[in-house]
């Protein structure tokens, strides 16, 4: 005896390539896939089926979120981050984390879990920093807190290993070598990193919803023997490869030093940038970089919040699109504000309209939002199987509360999704069929205690950290110095906004 679900009555933004939206709809799941997709009374169900049926008047269903670059260690650091630019940020994260045990991995993959959940995200993709270095039990408590949640995921454990003054173009000037010193320098070799990938590969090989990628960290801040081993690995297991790429100018200024063609052409000779690899940011490109990009069939995550928050630069969305470049969204880490991709996708809409004055080429809603879920799935390595409500495609899809005040009354859906929604419409989530959100509260954990837990977590973490903190602030001022120097020089590709 077959076993469905039956969402009826229900209005459904279906994201296809049509732009079907149906109303009043029916959506029937069985197992973990959409067996039908239409208007009301469009589908019969075999006879001896076992039905449980869904009252969707009222409600609007559209596919889950993927947010596709998110840093789970940064669960525990909420609110720890305001007014400093990457390169200072990147030192604050290192040291601020700390060295963590599974349970704390855990708990922090847990609370962002929660946020995601509760405002329309199904899946993501975690580029898996763990200090000091990557260990089996750090990477597996990561991965459980996903499947434990409900939550679709790709992890991929950062890794660089190069002393963080040689990613920067740091000038002697800015920075005296005392100071230098205190700059986080920790050996990483390179042998524990792929033997505990590899043993992570075979562990969680056919989990239904959990896979590990690569997530060899810049080509800055990466030796060319970590790259070049990193290639074949992904070559050899046929997995991707997530990393930040051109970020932040310093490290388009760090570029030329590697390859004078670029980043990109240099990682694709290595076979590291390709359609099953994705760059986080991707800010400060030059022609050189999109031309490379376009043609190896990189994905690219854009982070509009998270380069506002940290001063990166505004991406020059249409510039990918118009290159062929297929563009996710992410979020980032939780110390660089809230995981609603709601969000993500307003400002990803909002910043383009602000850089290109053709208002005739500004993106539509309705395209937005298929780059927030269609766009995201290929991300996460599942193209053409997730993102829309579609026979066949994977039953990940979120219920709204139609009538709630981001919703009424009612105009364009599309429209009003990305520019009035933030996720608090959220009533329900299904993940691989299973309904991980039931009445705005998750089925698999309690997210109340999760909370309390990682508010003493982050506490004590915070109290443990803070002479190491205090002393880092010593490093700030040359690090802004460089930054501004970088920005200023008048060199290279233009991203701020410029008031005249």
């Amino acid at each position: 005896m077959s076993q469905l679900t039956c969402i009826e009555g229900a209005q459904l933004l279906t994201l296809d390539a049509a732009g079907r939206v149906l109303d009043p709809g029916e959506l029937w799941i069985e197992g973990s896939r959409i067996v039908h997709v239409g208007l009301v009374g469009s589908f019969t169900p075999p006879a001896d089926a076992e039905v449980r049926r869904i009252d969707g008047r009222g409600k609007v269903v559209m596919p889950g979120f993927a947010n596709c670059h998110t840093h789970s260690y940064a669960g525990l650091l909420k609110g720890t981050v305001d007014t400093i630019p990457l390169d200072v940020f990147m030192v604050n994260a290192i040291i601020g984390a700390g060295a963590r045990r599974p349970r704390e991995v855990y708990v922090s993959a847990m609370v962002g879990c929660l946020e995601m959940l509760l405002t329309g995200t199904t899946a993501c993709l975690d580029h898996f920093s763990h200090r000091p270095r990557h260990d089996a039990e750090a990477l597996d408590a990561v991965a459980q807190a996903y499947a434990d949640a409900g939550v679709r995921a790709a992890v991929a454990p950062m890794f660089s290993d190069l002393p963080f003054v040689d990613t920067v173009p740091l000038e002697d000037a800015e920075m005296p070598p005392a100071l230098r010193g205190l700059l986080p320098a920790t050996p990483q070799p390179h042998d524990p990193y792929f033997a505990m990938l590899e043993a992570g590969l075979e562990r969680w090989q056919g989990h239904p919803t959990v896979r590990l990628m690569l997530g060899i960290d810049g080509p800055q801040r990466c030796s060319h023997e970590l790259l070049a081993r990193a290639g074949a690995f992904a070559q050899t297991h046929e997995i991707g490869n997530h990393t930040h790429l051109l970020e932040a100018k310093t490290q388009w200024a760090m570029a030329a030093g590697r390859d004078r063609r670029g980043f990109v052409a240099y990682l694709a000779d290595l076979g590291l940038a390709g359609p099953r690899s994705s760059f986080a940011h991707f800010v400060w490109f030059d022609d050189r970089d999109l031309e490379a990009a376009a043609a190896s069939g990189v994905n690219v995550v854009h982070n509009p919040s998270s380069n506002l928050i940290i001063g990166s630069g505004i991406q020059p969305l249409l510039r990918l699109v118009d290159a062929g470049v297929p563009v996710a969204f992410g979020s980032d880490g939780l110390n660089a504000g809230n995981m609603s991709m709601f969000e993500k996708t307003r400002l990803a809409a909002l910043l383009h309209r602000v850089t290109d004055t053709d208002s005739r080429r500004w993106l539509q809603a309705g395209p937005l939002l298929r780059m927030a879920t269609v766009n995201g799935a290929r991300v996460l390595g599942h193209g053409g199987e997730l993102g829309e409500l579609s026979a066949g495609q994977l039953a990940d899809f979120v219920i709204l509360d139609g009538n709630s005040l981001a919703l009424s009354p009612r105009g364009q859906l599309t429209t009003q999704l990305v520019f009035y929604e933030h996720g608090a419409s959220v009533r329900d989530v299904f993940v691989h069929g299973e309904q991980v959100v039931a009445e705005g509260k998750p089925t698999r954990f309690d997210g109340d205690a999760i909370l309390a837990e990682a508010r003493e977590i982050a506490a004590r973490l915070a109290a443990e950290n803070s002479e190491g903190l205090a002393r880092a602030e010593a490093l700030h001022p040359g690090l802004r110095a460089m930054t501004s120097r970088v920005l200023n020089d008048g060199c290279g590709p233009c991203r701020f906004a410029t008031l005249a």
